[in-house]
């Protein structure tokens, strides 16, 4: 493969994680329940560190390192989440899953490439970052697990009373 190929597939993973940085900054600020916010701040800070170790192998073959901050699609992303918040926990999440549900594909894709082993392991660890969080994700729209917290929460503050 030529190195500006591999440039400009590294480069469009690495956008892909900014954008979806992006759209973790607009559901945290919107989500109240502290459960829901230490995991998507977890999953917020892998893609952080995806754009960061994708940067170091796009600036080892040449390439020029990407700025974080979204594009265009991930603009509509954030803008989609910070509406989708508007609505409840539950909506935010299910505007999260889609998010990374487009990021896992987009890995699963990326692996189909004749990469040098180093990027591949990182490449596929990050796959299994984003099947992680898509897990969560899609676990926690099951079980709406910040309901029950909330419920623990108030039952702590009536035995109080």
């Amino acid at each position: 493969m030529g190195e500006k190929s591999e440039v400009a597939r590294l480069r469009s993973l690495a956008q892909l994680d900014a954008d979806a940085v992006g759209a973790y900054d607009a559901a945290l600020a919107r989500i109240p329940e502290p459960l829901v916010r230490e995991r998507l701040g977890e999953f917020r800070a892998d893609h952080l560190r995806h754009v960061q170790e994708l940067n170091a192998f796009i600036h080892h073959f040449g390439g020029v390192p990407l700025e974080l901050r979204p594009d265009l699609k991930g603009a509509a992303m954030k803008g989609l989440t910070a509406m989708s918040c508007m609505m409840g926990t539950e909506a935010a999440l299910v505007a999260m899953m889609g998010n990374e549900e487009f990021s896992n594909r987009a890995y699963d894709v990326a692996l189909r490439f004749d990469w040098s082993p180093d990027v591949r392991g990182l490449i596929e660890r990050h796959r299994e970052d984003e099947r992680r969080h898509i897990l969560w994700i899609r676990e926690a729209v099951r079980t709406r697990p910040w309901e029950k917290e909330r419920a623990s929460e108030e039952e702590g503050s009536e035995a109080q009373a």
